[in-house]
């Protein structure tokens, strides 16, 4: 009697082929939801966000970024390795500065618009 408990969730079959395959073909394979995971946990840090918010604005160095955030360069500079891992943010030299700001690419676009939506308040 257990096993039957545990496997009926409803009393109401919902057993529809055609509707579970179309599910099915929408799931990541493993691979693919160990990535997306991955990068939901980079991003799920709020010095992070913050980091991405400031980029988001304006290119800036990492002494600019520790100012603004009151912290040291090298725990900001952590940070930021670990944004790059994701390519959410790229850098490049200008002069002895390093210069950072949001990657162009899909990453860089949907994070952008994800600031946009948060700082709206708005789910849409």
């Amino acid at each position: 009697m257990k096993d039957t408990m545990q496997n009926q969730i409803c009393s109401v079959s919902h057993v529809d082929p055609k509707h579970e395959e179309e599910i099915r073909a929408h799931l990541p394979g493993e691979s693919e939801a160990i990535d997306a995971a991955a990068i939901f946990t980079q991003l799920s840090d709020t010095t992070r966000v913050r980091i991405l918010s400031m980029l988001a604005s304006s290119e800036m160095c990492v002494c600019e970024m520790a100012d603004l955030l009151g912290m040291s360069q090298p725990a900001v500079s952590h940070h930021l390795h670990v944004l790059r891992q994701n390519e959410a943010i790229r850098f490049r030299k200008n002069g002895q500065r390093t210069v950072y700001y949001i990657s162009d690419n899909a990453m860089g676009v949907t994070i952008r618009r994800l600031l946009e939506v948060v700082a709206g308040g708005k789910g849409q």
